[in-house]
């Protein structure tokens, strides 16, 4: 068996922007056995139509042919592939950008539940192999670059999924938006809440879209994520008038253009002016 010791990316590795939200890409392992680490920034659905596969994440093994599917949230993980018969490891791989998959959930109203499971085995059946043959229809490179396409196709095989397999998905959705998001976005606010970054410049910091990012700050705070802020300005800017600096000496620090604009927002905050503090 050929081993890989250098962790691979994936997608990346196949070519994929960090941006990608959705990236189709059919794999053969050439007819080797080959073991190789990956490293996920994806979530990822691997349709197997030949030959085995066996996936390692923390500590938990499986082991899948054809007859069965994996969905494997974002992780590290060790993949070994196996022919079959002579013939090459064949798969249809859809990875899935958290962002994505968070969103999907919120508008179709999917919740987590149950243990949370990074790698499940699903059964394949005749509409994940339709599925397959119609993803090979219409061509990867069609479908990785045409932003709609490629959001549909994934979207149809998730609501498919979804709706076939409802206990099984929430147990993957449990672990693929599980604190994952909500670790980093704690530790951003938690360097940045005083740097006077805007919620969109938070948000890129954290690899999330606004609208996702506002979920989960809402999740993970209780507030939304404008008044927050707001809040903890107003809290400096009081901080910072009992040390006795003038208005003027602050407005710029807190992040204010103009000494007019501090003034408004102190009194709208708190309804004295800043100068009543002193």
């Amino acid at each position: 068996m050929s081993v890989v010791t250098s962790p691979v990316r994936l997608p990346h590795y196949f070519g994929a922007t960090p941006q990608a939200d959705i990236f189709f890409q059919p794999y053969t392992n050439g007819g080797k056995a080959i073991r190789t680490q990956v490293a996920l920034t994806h979530h990822l659905i691997s349709l197997l139509q030949e030959g085995e596969k066996e996936v390692i994440v923390a500590g938990r093994r499986e082991q899948v042919d054809a007859s069965r599917l994996l969905l494997l949230a974002a992780t590290s993980s060790i993949m070994s592939e196996h022919s079959l018969q002579g013939r090459p490891m064949r798969s249809l791989l859809l990875f899935i950008a958290p962002s994505f998959l968070v969103d999907f959930c919120a508008r179709h109203g999917v919740k987590p539940r149950g243990a949370a499971a990074d790698l499940l085995p699903l059964p394949q059946d005749d509409f994940t192999r339709l599925f397959a043959r119609s993803v090979a229809l219409l061509g990867t490179s069609t479908l990785n670059t045409d932003a709609a396409m490629r959001r549909t196709k994934a979207e149809e095989l998730l609501l498919y999924l979804q709706a076939k397999h409802p206990a099984g998905f929430a147990r993957f959705i449990a672990a693929a938006v599980r604190d994952r998001d909500a670790l980093p976005l704690r530790s951003v606010v938690a360097l940045h809440q005083d740097s006077n970054l805007t919620v969109p410049e938070l948000a890129f910091l954290c690899h999330m879209s606004v609208s996702s990012f506002k979920r989960h700050f809402h999740e993970a705070f209780g507030v939304a994520p404008g008044r927050y802020l707001h809040t903890r300005r107003m809290e400096r800017a009081k901080a910072m008038l009992a040390r006795k600096l003038r208005p003027s000496e602050i407005h710029l620090d807190l992040g204010y253009e103009s000494l007019a604009a501090f003034s408004t927002a102190f009194k709208k905050h708190f309804g004295v002016a800043p100068s009543g503090l002193r």
